[in-house]
């Protein structure tokens, strides 16, 4: 390095950056003399410890749900993303995480919390509806380092929801029938399979 003074102050310049989380070491020996001659009465001794390295690791996304291409989401579901490290909760917003289907945004709100990230809709989605959600590169971590580039993943929801309401299709006797033996059993025949458990 290089040393230079001025007024009552010297300056040593490193010739180049200080390694990172190192100690170091500064002497100024009774060689430096005032301007009468008077040396220094000893060696004067100090140190210090440099700063860690900066984070200049972009986040990446390591986890989503649903899974990407997965099949059978159902309707009122979130969508969540985990990032590999905590990251600027101010930079994690709608406009940053968004679902679309084809070219239409989907509305809903997004949250924050450890390293996770949640869209939740703001109804319930469409069924049998293929959804893209993306985080973009204005997802930053707390050290200011954007996604490296937008992380995008589709899922398709499921089949819309069994609504309908079985009935009896037919029953053996028959309605109104006569004549019936004593020793006959009854049957019922639904219009769809029923759940063994209510019969």
């Amino acid at each position: 390095g290089t040393v230079t003074y001025s007024g009552v102050t010297a300056v040593f310049t490193p010739a180049s950056n200080l390694a990172y989380s190192t100690v170091y070491t500064a002497t100024i020996t009774t060689g430096a003399k005032d301007l009468a001659g008077n040396a220094l009465a000893s060696n004067y001794v100090w140190s210090f410890t440099t700063g860690a390295a900066p984070d200049t690791t972009a986040p990446t996304v390591s986890s989503t749900v649903p899974a990407n291409a997965a099949t059978g989401v159902a309707v009122n579901s979130a969508m969540a993303a985990t990032f590999t490290e905590a990251m600027d909760p101010l930079t994690i917003t709608t406009t940053t995480f968004t679902l679309k289907q084809g070219a239409t945004a989907v509305s809903g709100t997004v949250t924050y919390s450890g390293v996770t990230a949640v869209f939740t809709p703001a109804s319930n989605l469409a069924a049998s509806t293929t959804y893209t959600a993306t985080i973009t590169t204005g997802a930053k971590d707390l050290a200011g380092n954007a996604l490296a580039s937008d992380y995008v993943w589709s899922f398709t929801t499921g089949a819309a929801p069994d609504t309908t309401a079985p009935t009896v299709s037919s029953t053996i006797p028959v309605n109104a029938a006569t004549g019936v033996a004593v020793n006959s059993a009854m049957a019922a025949t639904f219009s769809e399979a029923m759940d063994p458990l209510t019969i």
